[in-house]
């Protein structure tokens, strides 16, 4: 896994652990999340849910993202 940097104001690194820690994740994992949905939403990576369903066996139950 690729590391970069993110420079975030006060009012964003607030938000995101309040974010985080309201969805039980550490905030790099919740920022992960938040670049990989909206890379998903603007159609530049294809989407998991999607994804992940089409490769499932009949039957199986979906996994639970923490």
């Amino acid at each position: 896994m690729a590391k970069i940097i993110v420079y975030l104001g006060e009012q964003e690194r607030d938000a995101l652990q309040q974010l985080a820690q309201r969805e039980m994740r550490v905030p790099r994992a919740q920022a992960a999340l938040i670049i990989r949905q909206e890379l998903t939403r603007l159609g530049m990576l294809p989407d998991q849910a999607n994804h992940q369903e089409a490769e499932r066996p009949e039957g199986q139950p979906a996994e639970v993202q923490p």
